[in-house]
């Protein structure tokens, strides 16, 4: 039965790495997933207003602008001038922001590993190949949703 007759094997496949990467592999830096992906997003497209940082992780703006706040309190973010609206301010990626989530990637890949070690090579190269295949359709997805954002 192909994905089109059963979208419900994707959306467990996908719910099932989320728990897996959430949950059993987690980072140890204390950044909510809200946190996270904002920095994330600021690391891949440079400055944000805030307008844009809530939209694209759901929030409203003052629950952003919260969560921004203790982020600057914390070292990882600044605010900036827009270079073409003085009036506007953009929010950036500091140095400590982009070294913290180059540490949390690096931790989480160790625990996966550790984790992936469990299995045996067989499992493994399975879930490569898989990963292999799934991982541009998965990405394009992405791109997909953030492009109507």
């Amino acid at each position: 039965m192909g994905v089109d007759q059963n979208p419900a094997a994707v959306g467990e496949l996908f719910e099932t790495v989320t728990v897996l990467m959430m949950r059993h592999v987690p980072a140890p830096d204390g950044l909510s997933l809200t946190a996270a992906a904002t920095l994330g997003s600021l690391q891949r497209r440079g400055p944000r207003r805030i307008t844009e940082l809530a939209t694209a992780q759901g929030v409203t703006q003052p629950s952003m602008t919260q969560l921004l706040r203790r982020l600057e309190d914390a070292g990882l973010v600044g605010r900036v001038p827009d270079p073409t609206d003085g009036r506007v301010v953009l929010i950036e990626l500091t140095e400590a922001g982009d070294r913290t989530l180059r540490n949390r990637w690096s931790t989480r890949l160790a625990r996966l590993d550790t984790l992936l070690a469990t299995l045996s090579d067989e499992e493994r190269a399975v879930l490569e190949r898989a990963a292999e295949a799934a991982l541009p359709v998965a990405q394009k997805l992405v791109h997909t949703l953030a492009a109507r954002d």
